[in-house]
C-alpha cells in the first residue's frame, strides 16, 4: 500500500515504508466537532427538501451530490494531509506459551494408542514453522513452557520428539502471563499465543456461563495484549479420579471418625465403583459409589475407629479400569494424626473389696481416665428375700460390655472376677480378640482370680503372661495366704512399669521400703514370652524358678498384666500409715496404664518429622531421640534411618494403585544413614521432598542389648490440582481469547499466520513528507462540480 501510495503521489517508492493521516486545520476537536454537525444537519434538512421528488432516481442523485459536495467542504476545513515516513523499528516479541503439565500426558480423543496431548502440542510447533518466519519478518518470536513456573525454551526443541515432558503438578496459567508481562515494558510485548489442554489450577480457572469472573476479567484486560489459544486436548476422555478426600488432622483413638470423598468419572459405562480406605496398606473399609449421571460425580462417606495412638497412613483406592487414561489419580493419600483425649478404662470387680475400693478411687480422680467400673454385689445364684423388680441393683451387662462395647475402651480390668456366674463363656474368645487387635487386658487376684476364677484353658488364659494351674486342683493349692515382699526381677530394676525413682539404687530402695503383701494367687509359671517384674520370695512355678507375682506380655497388637495378688492398696494405704507418702501405688498404676496403651512417652527410641505433609521442593526434618533404660538421653549412640516409599503398590511401581503389598517391601531405602547421637540423645536427619507420595521413616537403634524399632509416615503431596478433573476444557481457552480480544483456534493443525499482534515500537524517523490532501486541485474542482451539478438538476426539475 505504501508503494501504491506514493507512485500515485509522484513519489519515490523505496524511500518510505509507513505512512499516516494527519489533520492541519487549527480548529481543534471542537471546530471539528461542530463542522460535522453542521454537515449533517445540512445534509438532513437536504433529505427532507427532496422528499417531494417523485422520482427516486432523482432523488437520489440530488442527495448524493449534496453530500459530495458537504463532503469536500469539510476536506478543505479540516485540511487532511498524508504523513510518508522512513521509519526504524524495534521489533517487540510474540511468546508462545506451551503447557508442560502432567495432564498434558493424557492421551485422550478415544483413539487406542492415540497421540497424548503434548504430542499434539508438539506436532502443532512442527507444522507452524513458516507461521513463525512470518512473524519474524516484524517481531521477535520467544517459546516458554508453563506449568508450575515460567520456563523459556527453543522452537527446536519444542518440535523435537520428546524435546520436553509432561513434569509439574500445577497449570498456573495466570501466573505465567504475570511472569511474561513483567519481563516486557510498554509495547515490547506485542501478543501471546497459549498452547494447553485449558485446565488451569492456579487463580485463573473458575468461568460462569462463559466467562472469568470480574478479577480475572480486568487481569485479562489489563495485560494490554492479545492472548490467542490451540487447544492440545480432545474430547472422549476415560478415567476415574478420587478428586478429594476431605479429613480432618487430627482424631481421637476410640472415636468414631468420618471422611468424605470426592470421585470423578469420564467416559465409563460403570454406575457404581468400588472404594477401600486402607490404614498402611491394610483395609480398612470397602463401601461403593454410585456415579451421577448428570454431575459425573459420587460422595461417599466413610467412618471408621481408629484403635490405636500415633500417626497413620491413610489411602482411599479404587480399581484401575481397562483403557483409563490416568492411573496415578485412582488413589489419593493422606495422614491422619490420631491422639488420645481420655484413656477409657472399665473395671470389673467380681466383689467389693479394699484394692477394688482403692483402685477405683484412684482411676477416678485421674483426670486423664475415663473410668466405667462394675462390682458385683449379688451374684445370681444368691438367695434373695424380695422380689427381683424390687431390687434396685441392675443386672450385669454381659453382652452389651463384651459383645459391643469392649472395643471402645483402652484398658480391661478384671479384678478378682469369675466369669462363671454371668455367662461370660461365649464372650471369652471377644475378649482376646480386643487383646490381639490393641485393647490391654489387666487381670488382679483374689479368691475368684486366675485358676479359681476358672480361666484355665479358656480363650482369656491365652492372652495373660501367666500360665495357669490346673482347674481341678483343690482349693488350698490355688492360693497362699502367706505374707511376703515382691522381689524385683533384674527386667523389674529398668522396666518403666516398675520406675517409681528414675535412678536405679533409689528405685530398689523404693521397692524395699514398701508394706509386705497378703495372700496370693498360685500360678504355674510365666508364659513364653512373658516379662516377669515381680517374683515371690519363697514360692516356686514349675521349674523351680520363683513364682511370678507382676509379669507382663504382649499378643498380637495388644498388651497383658497380672498380678497375681489382692494387697496392691497396702502400697498406698498402708505405706501412708507407716510415714510413707503412699505414692508408690499411684505411681506403679500410672506407670503399668501408660505402659499397657503404649504411650509414645514410655519409647526409649522416638523419630518424629516437623510436619505430616509436605509440599514439593520443601525439607523434611527428621528427629531421632534415644533414651536409656532409666529414660535420660542416650549419649553417643548410633542410631540407623532409613527412609521408604510407603503405601500400597506393584513391585517396581511403589505407590501406585492395584499393586499387591506394599511398596517398601520392594523398593530400596530412598536414604539410609547411621549417625551417632549427641549430648541430648539427638539425631537430626534432612530429607528433600522431590517427589509426591507416601514415606515411611524407620529408626532403629541398640539399649543394651535389646533392638528399638520406631517407624514414623509421611506424606509429599503435589501443589496443584492437576489430575482430579483431568478433562480438557476448550470453553476455558475461548474464554481466555475473547477476553482479551485473541483469537481461539480450537484444535488447530497449525496456526494461524495473521494473527493480529500489537505494532513494533518506533524508535527513530529517518525522512518525513506531508502530501496536503486539502490543497489539491481536484478537491476543489470536485466541490465545485457537485454543488453546479446539483444546481443544474435542481433548475431541471423546477426547484429554486
Amino acid at each position: 500500500m505504501i508503494d501504491t501510495l506514493a507512485r500515485w503521489l509522484g513519489l519515490d517508492p523505496s524511500a518510505y515504508n509507513d505512512w499516516h493521516l494527519v489533520w492541519l486545520a487549527p480548529w481543534g476537536r471542537v471546530g471539528m466537532v461542530v463542522a460535522g454537525v453542521v454537515a449533517l444537519a445540512t445534509l438532513y434538512w437536504s433529505w427532507r427538501g427532496y422528499r417531494r421528488e417523485p422520482r427516486l432516481g432523482v432523488r437520489a442523485l440530488l442527495l448524493g451530490l449534496r453530500a459530495l459536495a458537504v463532503g469536500a467542504a469539510l476536506v478543505l476545513f479540516f485540511e487532511p494531509a498524508i504523513e510518508l515516513r522512513h521509519v526504524t523499528r524495534q521489533p517487540n516479541h510474540v511468546a508462545v506459551l506451551v503447557d508442560d503439565s502432567r495432564s498434558m500426558a493424557i492421551a485422550d480423543g478415544g483413539e487406542a494408542g492415540g497421540p497424548t496431548r503434548l504430542e499434539r502440542a508438539r506436532r502443532l510447533i512442527a507444522a507452524s514453522a513458516g507461521t513463525f518466519a512470518r512473524w519474524r519478518e516484524r517481531h521477535l518470536v520467544d517459546f516458554y513452557t508453563f506449568s508450575d513456573g515460567l520456563t523459556p525454551t527453543t522452537e527446536a526443541a519444542l518440535a523435537a520428539p520428546g524435546g520436553i515432558s509432561a513434569r509439574a503438578d500445577a497449570t498456573q496459567l495466570r501466573e505465567a502471563l504475570t511472569a511474561l508481562r513483567a519481563r516486557h515494558d510498554g509495547h515490547d510485548l506485542g501478543g501471546v499465543v497459549v498452547i494447553s489442554d485449558g485446565i488451569p489450577t492456579g487463580k485463573l480457572e473458575a468461568l460462569t456461563d462463559g466467562r472469568f469472573d470480574p478479577e480475572s476479567s480486568d487481569f485479562l484486560r489489563g495485560l494490554g495484549v492479545h492472548v490467542h489459544t490451540a487447544w492440545a486436548g480432545r474430547d472422549r476422555l476415560r478415567d476415574v479420579a478420587i478428586a478429594r478426600v476431605l479429613a480432618d488432622d487430627f482424631a481421637f483413638v476410640h472415636t468414631a471418625v468420618k471422611l468424605e470423598v470426592v470421585v470423578r468419572a469420564s467416559g465409563i459405562k460403570e454406575k457404581t465403583l468400588p472404594l477401600t480406605l486402607r490404614r498402611d496398606g491394610a483395609p480398612v473399609r470397602t463401601v461403593e459409589a454410585a456415579i451421577d449421571a448428570t454431575s459425573h460425580e459420587a460422595r461417599v462417606a466413610f467412618e471408621f475407629t481408629p484403635d490405636a495412638v500415633g500417626k497413620y497412613l491413610y489411602e482411599v483406592t479404587t480399581p484401575v479400569l481397562p483403557g483409563e487414561a490416568i492411573e496415578s489419580n485412582n488413589t489419593r493419600a493422606f495422614v491422619l494424626k490420631v491422639i488420645r483425649d481420655k484413656i477409657r478404662v472399665v473395671q470389673v470387680a467380681g466383689r467389693p473389696s479394699w484394692d477394688e475400693k482403692h483402685l477405683r478411687a484412684l482411676l477416678k480422680r485421674d483426670p486423664n481416665v475415663d473410668l466405667v467400673s462394675f462390682f458385683i454385689l449379688r451374684t445370681p445364684t444368691d438367695l434373695s428375700r424380695v422380689p427381683e423388680d424390687e431390687l434396685s441393683l441392675i443386672p450385669f451387662p454381659t453382652e452389651e460390655l463384651f459383645a459391643h462395647e469392649l472395643g471402645g475402651f483402652d484398658v480391661l480390668i478384671l479384678q478378682n472376677f469369675n466369669y462363671g456366674p454371668y455367662g461370660m463363656g461365649a464372650y471369652l474368645q471377644n475378649i482376646k480378640d480386643y487383646v490381639l487387635g490393641g485393647g490391654a487386658l489387666v487381670m488382679l487376684g483374689g479368691d475368684v482370680a486366675f485358676t479359681s476364677g476358672g480361666y484355665p484353658d479358656t480363650p482369656v488364659a491365652d492372652v495373660l503372661p501367666v500360665e495357669l494351674l490346673d482347674e481341678g486342683l483343690p482349693a488350698e493349692r490355688l492360693v497362699s495366704e502367706e505374707p511376703f515382699r515382691m522381689q524385683l526381677t533384674p527386667d523389674g530394676e529398668r522396666h518403666p512399669v516398675t520406675a517409681l525413682r528414675l535412678d536405679g539404687a533409689e528405685n530398689r530402695a523404693r521397692w524395699q521400703g514398701l508394706p509386705e503383701l497378703v495372700g496370693v494367687n498360685l500360678v504355674a509359671g510365666p508364659r513364653a514370652g512373658a516379662t516377669v517384674l515381680g517374683t515371690h520370695p519363697f514360692l516356686r512355678a514349675r521349674g523351680g524358678a520363683p513364682m511370678p507375682v507382676l509379669a507382663l506380655g504382649e499378643f498380637g497388637k495388644g498388651r497383658s498384666m497380672a498380678f497375681t495378688t489382692d494387697t496392691m492398696w497396702h502400697w498406698g494405704f498402708l505405706a501412708a500409715g507407716e510415714g510413707d507418702d503412699g505414692r508408690a501405688y499411684d505411681k506403679l498404676w500410672e506407670n503399668a496404664i501408660r505402659w499397657l496403651i503404649r504411650d509414645p512417652e514410655l519409647r526409649l527410641l522416638r523419630v518424629d518429622t516437623d510436619k505430616a505433609e509436605y509440599a514439593l521442593g520443601e525439607t523434611v526434618r527428621v528427629d531421632a531421640r534415644l533414651f536409656g533404660v532409666d529414660y535420660r538421653p542416650a549419649r553417643g549412640q548410633k542410631v540407623q534411618l532409613e527412609v521408604r516409599r510407603a503405601g500400597s503398590g506393584a513391585a517396581g511401581a511403589p505407590g501406585t494403585p492395584g499393586g499387591k503389598g506394599k511398596a517398601s517391601d520392594v523398593a530400596p531405602p530412598l536414604l539410609a544413614r547411621t549417625a551417632d547421637t549427641d549430648d541430648e540423645g539427638e539425631v537430626h536427619v534432612d530429607v528433600p521432598a522431590d517427589a509426591a507420595g507416601p514415606y515411611e521413616i524407620i529408626a532403629r537403634a541398640k539399649v543394651g542389648e535389646v533392638e528399638q524399632v520406631e517407624k514414623e509416615v509421611y506424606l509429599v503431596r503435589a501443589e496443584g490440582r492437576e489430575l482430579e478433573q483431568p478433562n480438557a476444557r476448550k470453553d476455558v481457552l475461548t474464554a481466555l481469547a475473547d477476553a482479551t480480544g485473541g483469537i481461539a483456534m480450537g484444535g488447530a493443525d497449525e496456526l494461524l499466520a495473521e494473527l493480529p499482534f500489537l505494532p513494533p515500537r518506533v524508535v527513530r524517523i529517518d525522512q518525513r513528507t506531508d502530501v496536503e490532501l486539502w490543497s489539491l486541485q481536484a478537491v476543489f474542482w470536485l466541490a465545485l462540480g457537485a454543488l453546479a451539478l446539483e444546481w443544474t438538476v435542481r433548475r431541471w426539475r423546477g426547484y429554486l
